[in-house]
């Protein structure tokens, strides 16, 4: 799938699944919630088919667990569990990418920071989540901090366009998953479902399109 035509889509699939939030169409969300996730799945597998390489086959994985996420997540009230699981996959599997060839923790200052912003973002959660959530989601928000760590700390080694955009787009994923998370456990955010899954999308994005064809892939793919 060529570039720009999956940015079109991915465009037009994330804005009618915003849509659907805001007018009450479930049948909007349902459909083009996992389908924006879907064709930027496509775009990492189209660039791991061209290469053959395990960093893109590792973010393709991701994003088929963010897909199987999505979908759980659209009944969160019965498979919250499931989805956070789905996400966790997601985010272990990014975390194999991005330690493809680049020890872990790559910046070990920067691990630090980022756990430590988990960790309060964490205990700010605390109070509104369900005794049986608190492990899981401590679970989720310490790898999640981890894949973020390691996708800037990669970075900071490589300083390549293509592990730029992973960067930026993990300090996106954790951005999203903050708001998602404040939302639901602590207090109403206005317009949270552009906000959610504006920074979610974009995450998606920037980490599918770190898979292109670059030096730097090439070397990584043994």
């Amino acid at each position: 799938m060529k570039q720009r035509t999956a940015a079109s889509l991915v465009a037009a699939a994330a804005l009618l699944a915003i849509a659907g939030h805001f007018t009450g169409i479930p049948s909007l969300v349902y459909v083009f919630k996992p389908m924006a996730t879907l064709f930027i799945a496509a775009v990492a597998f189209t660039n791991w088919r061209a290469q053959r390489d395990r960093y893109s086959l590792w973010v393709t994985i991701g994003l088929i667990c963010s897909l199987a996420g999505d979908v759980w997540l659209l009944w969160p009230a019965r498979y919250f569990l499931i989805g956070l699981l789905s996400f966790l996959g997601a985010h272990l599997a990014y975390l194999a990418a991005f330690t493809r060839r680049i020890k872990f923790p790559a910046r070990p200052f920067v691990w630090l920071l980022y756990a430590a912003i988990g960790f309060g973002l964490w205990l700010f959660l605390r109070p509104g989540l369900l005794v049986s959530l608190r492990a899981p989601v401590a679970v989720y928000t310490f790898i999640l901090a981890t894949m973020a760590s390691q996708g800037m700390g990669r970075f900071l080694i490589l300083r390549t366009s293509t592990a730029r955009l992973a960067a930026i787009g993990a300090i996106f994923f954790m951005i999203s998953d903050a708001l998602l998370a404040l939302d639901r456990f602590r207090r109403s955010i206005p317009a949270s479902a552009f906000l959610v899954l504006g920074t979610y999308y974009l995450a998606q994005w920037l980490i599918a399109s770190s898979t292109r064809a670059t030096p730097e892939v090439t070397s990584l793919s043994v």
